[in-house]
């Protein structure tokens, strides 16, 4: 990313330029606002006006997140810079997504539960492609013994699901529609884990699992 002088910013439109270092604090990158004030330092002091007054902080934030929810043109650029913001931070919201669903997981399920309401054609449509991969991942050259393992896992997967008080799943260790690679459903691919962990792992394949 180019960076402006104070000159080319007004030009462009934007808010924010390179100028000269800041002589209050060590803030050595020089960017500023077009207004003249320290990019850095203005950060700071809104932090510390929140950690001063976070009931009026909370009031500001969702009176500003109003004003964009009802204002067209400024809910689109949110969107766009959100949506270009998780592109290029996929690991760090995928972690901050993640840590919130393990402490907001009663919040997290209903969430789950009502968007499946919402959209059973969408979960249909799932159901019936997760069954399709598996069908047509199951190899015809199974034994009685491979199906009777098969049935042992997941026969595990509900003992320890009773025996635990939380879910357990038959995760295939390498994915049935991963992206990179597909594995088979036989017993040999098969492993008993938390439900918590089967749904982190996603169709991922952990090399070493």
């Amino acid at each position: 990313m180019k960076k402006l002088t104070r000159q080319e910013a007004k030009a462009a439109g934007v808010s924010r330029c390179f100028g000269s270092v800041c002589l209050k604090h060590p803030h050595l990158d020089g960017e500023r606002y077009v207004s003249g004030s320290c990019v850095a330092c203005a950060n700071e002091k809104i932090k510390a006006s929140r950690k001063a007054n976070p009931e009026r902080a909370k009031a500001h934030q969702a009176k500003e997140r109003l004003r964009i929810k009802n204002t067209p043109e400024l809910k689109a650029k949110k969107n766009a810079h959100d949506a270009a913001y998780r592109r290029n931070n996929k690991e760090k919201c995928t972690a901050t997504i993640r840590k919130w669903r393990e402490r907001n997981r009663d919040i997290s399920n209903a969430y789950v539960r009502k968007s499946k309401a919402k959209n059973p054609a969408a979960v249909l449509a799932s159901t019936i492609k997760r069954r399709l991969a598996k069908i047509n991942r199951t190899p015809v050259w199974l034994t009685p013994d491979d199906c009777w393992m098969i049935e042992q896992a997941y026969e595990l997967a509900a003992l320890r699901t009773k025996a635990f008080g939380f879910a357990w799943h038959v995760d295939h260790v390498i994915p049935l529609q991963g992206k990179i690679v597909s594995g088979l459903h036989t017993p040999y691919n098969l492993q008993v884990i938390p439900g918590s962990e089967n749904v982190r792992k996603l169709n991922h394949f952990v090399v070493g699992s």
